[in-house]
């Protein structure tokens, strides 16, 4: 069996739920990053058993395996970032705490709390705070933790070894080149193996300045100027085994274009990911 397995996030479709799962299935990848279905917003779905088996039904029929939930909507509140106790703290607890028991009753192994733009002293301890309560909630359920972040190869050191290895990166390649905190390569080199739970890969052109930010075109991957290749060859380098995971957005205007739709430029990027990684398509046995 291939040391490596291709997944996609459940946002990266124009759709969530099932046909998500469907059209990442149609597209050729056998995981899927699930997102929180609203999370806070809407009464934190995923922990509904008619939502959780709409997934797991889904999951079996279209040989998807759920690899992990992305506390997708937490993220976008930014409440991470808020202190323990703070109203907004609190909601980020509750969201971590139901995106725990959702991923155990579901046995999804892995839950990801972002800790991006930590960029006061204030908001690095939050963030910290955050984690850990994560992390230490996440072991009673048996549940793992990651974290995709925009640090320094430095302050990723010192983050993650204050956790004491209890909490691992969903390491996205293309962050370090849009906010300029290194070159993906080498820190993923630098960061070894241990400290991954899995990878993000998408990839981006540069607007008029030549810079990568949040507002330039996504591109399939290979295409754009976010070091792809490089990624590749180091993530082989470090002897890493498991899930990458395209977060592409495959419902872009930029990318349909030309009769293309979601799951054809999937497709695309399905292939560009077993050539890069040299693997075949072996589908995973049902767990459900």
């Amino acid at each position: 069996m291939s040391r490596f397995k291709f997944g996609v996030c459940e946002w990266s479709f124009p759709c969530w739920g099932p046909l998500s799962i469907k059209m990442a299935s149609e597209a050729g990848f056998t995981g899927m990053q699930l997102g929180d279905a609203g999370g806070s917003l809407h009464a934190y779905p995923l922990t509904d058993k008619r939502v959780q088996d709409s997934y797991l039904e889904a999951a079996e029929k279209y040989g998807v395996e759920l690899q992990s939930i992305h506390l997708y909507t937490l993220g976008h509140q930014g409440y991470v970032r808020s202190s323990f106790n703070s109203p907004e703290g609190k909601i980020c607890r509750e969201s971590i705490k139901n995106g725990i028991i959702a991923a155990s009753q579901m046995h999804i192994p892995t839950v990801i709390v972002d800790g991006m733009r930590m960029n006061t002293r204030a908001k690095r301890q939050h963030v910290f705070d955050m984690e850990r309560y994560a992390a230490e909630l996440a072991d009673v359920y048996g549940v793992n933790i990651a974290m995709e972040t925009d640090m320094t190869l430095e302050e990723h050191l010192q983050f993650l070894d204050a956790l004491h290895g209890k909490v691992t990166l969903c390491f996205d390649t293309h962050n370090p080149v849009m906010y300029g905190t290194g070159k993906p390569a080498d820190l993923i080199r630098a960061l070894g193996r241990e400290r991954m739970d899995h990878f993000h890969m998408k990839e981006s052109r540069p607007n008029e300045d030549g810079y990568i930010t949040v507002e330039t075109p996504i591109v399939l991957l290979g295409q754009g100027i976010t070091q792809f290749q490089d990624s590749v060859q180091a993530i082989k380098d470090i002897g890493y085994e498991g899930w990458i995971i395209s977060e592409n957005f495959y419902y872009r205007p930029n990318l349909m274009i030309k009769g293309e739709d979601p799951v054809s430029l999937a497709k695309k990027d399905v292939k560009t990911l077993r050539a890069a990684f040299q693997a075949k398509r072996i589908p995973p046995p049902s767990k459900y």
